[in-house]
């Protein structure tokens, strides 16, 4: 079993969190650091929250080339369709298809960095948000305590994609079947301040929220916060 102590190797301050967290952020010196294989390695942080934000939550913001090889949407939708349940058969309705792909953009993704019911869609309407967050914070200014950061820089790869195929499934079509490879993927953790306003939690001036009960470690969350005010 390997242990690693949970301390900023870049200036020696303890670092917090929870228990099961793998994301972890240095207050004293602004540093991130997520948790690997080797040991604490580091991240690249985006602290757009102050000292005095009363709920700071960890964000993926990913930045990656996008290829689509191959996009296919039905023409139309049908009765015949809906025979079989509305799901896709290749074979079927063969000349109401058109096939596109083999074309490749850059696109930039924000989702949360904790588990969250429905995190693909919360990260298509965060990333057509990215211009409304909040100003970086100044070098000079207190930074805020950090906690419930559960998704490591490897699974932020893996959900990106995800939430490219959520951003293709939210156009106009009737979208049948999606190849997306990403590359040129490039990580930040990003801590932005949140509210909770009874059932939901607002993210920063995005005007994108999700329940709170969707979020399995939520009642820790708040207790970790409750504690440092």
């Amino acid at each position: 079993m390997r242990i690693t102590r949970l301390v900023c190797q870049h200036c020696g301050a303890t670092l917090s969190g929870l228990g099961q967290d793998k994301l972890f952020f240095c207050s004293n010196c602004g540093k991130g650091w997520v948790l690997g294989e080797t040991g604490l390695e580091p991240v690249q942080v985006q602290c757009r929250a102050s000292a005095d934000s009363h709920l700071p939550l960890p964000f993926w913001m990913v930045r990656a080339t996008v290829h689509v090889l191959k996009r296919t949407v039905r023409n139309e939708f049908t009765a015949t369709m809906l025979t079989f349940s509305s799901r896709y058969e290749d074979d079927v309705l063969t000349a109401k298809k058109t096939e596109t792909g083999g074309h490749a953009d850059k696109r930039t993704f924000l989702f949360p960095a904790f588990p969250v019911d429905g995190l693909p869609g919360i990260g298509v309407a965060l990333s057509e948000h990215i211009h409304d967050l909040p100003e970086i914070l100044d070098i000079e200014e207190d930074r805020p305590d950090l906690c419930g950061g559960l998704i490591s820089s490897m699974d932020a790869a893996v959900l990106a994609r995800c939430v490219a195929v959520g951003q293709e499934t939210a156009k106009a079509d009737w979208l049948a079947e999606i190849e997306i490879v990403l590359s040129s993927v490039k990580s930040q953790l990003v801590i932005l301040p949140c509210s909770q306003e009874v059932e939901k939690v607002d993210v920063a001036k995005t005007g994108v929220s999700f329940f709170r009960r969707s979020v399995q470690s939520w009642d820790e969350i708040v207790d970790y916060h409750s504690n440092r005010t």
